[in-house]
């Protein structure tokens, strides 16, 4: 390959880095915004309960249980999703930053550099293909502990839906 050649490839893959950045940082925004409208939808549902509406009974706590349920549900699989998308795109992201190291190697070959360089950028290119395997699986892990978390809340609003109406009388 010529130098020219790799230039392009080069611009290429900084372009498609950069891409993958944006879809990063829209798969995060729609992470937030999601976990925020169903904290939000959560706390108006236990504010009704906790100020003890008195249209709602004992024997009716079933609905807002079963509204609750239904925003975890749809949430959770939603947050899965789009955990699942970011950590398949971070994947991606890396594993273009691996191919342009590996082009910068092609292009510092063309260049008259000291062999002991290049060899230091072989290393490199190794040590970013195993980077790229653990830092999926760390991001494996963090969204098991997200969806955990996830899971803690919505059982205790489910708990507090459950027991704050069990204790009003009827």
């Amino acid at each position: 390959m010529d130098m020219e050649r790799l230039e392009k490839r080069k611009e290429k893959l900084n372009a498609r880095i950069d891409k993958q950045d944006k879809r990063l940082n829209d798969l995060q925004s729609s992470a937030f915004s999601l976990a925020n409208y169903y904290f939000v939808f959560q706390g108006v549902i236990l504010t009704i309960v906790c100020n003890g509406a008195e249209n709602l009974k004992p024997s009716n706590r079933w609905f807002l249980l079963t509204l609750s349920i239904l925003a975890v549900l749809v949430n959770l699989f939603a947050l899965i999703q789009i955990g699942i998308k970011y950590i398949n795109t971070k994947g991606d992201q890396l594993f273009f930053k691996s191919k342009l190291n590996d082009v910068q190697l092609e292009i510092s070959k063309l260049d008259p550099t000291p062999e002991e360089e290049l060899s230091d950028e072989k290393a490199k290119s190794e040590q970013l293909k195993i980077y790229i395997n653990k830092i999926k699986q760390e991001h494996y892990l963090y969204l098991a502990f997200y969806i955990i978390t996830f899971l803690g809340f919505a059982a205790v609003v489910l708990v507090g839906c459950w027991k704050f109406l069990g204790n009003q009388n009827e």
